[in-house]
């Protein structure tokens, strides 16, 4: 298996904003890795795949979910800037 491919880009939420996941030791406010797919846990000081995606799962309805709050744009980790929406 190759390594994990790096990201480009993140939300410019944190995962825990989205309902993603927290890591299995307990920390349910971890941040994004590094690499696609995962998420970094501060506590245990290593990457891991969340157990689900939270909204991401299933279909978003996104005007509904921006109207409680929920912010899809994505920060560009290359130019630190961010990206318009899509």
């Amino acid at each position: 298996m190759g390594a994990p491919e790096r990201r480009t880009w993140i939300y410019v939420q944190r995962p825990a904003e989205y309902e993603i996941a927290g890591c299995a030791c307990g920390n349910n406010d971890p941040d994004w890795s590094e690499f696609k797919g995962m998420l970094w846990c501060a506590v245990c000081q290593k990457d891991f795949v969340p157990e689900h995606s939270g909204i991401f799962d299933g279909p978003i309805p996104i005007n509904t979910a921006r109207l409680l709050g929920v912010d899809f744009r994505r920060f560009d980790l290359a130019t630190c800037s961010i990206l318009p929406e899509e």
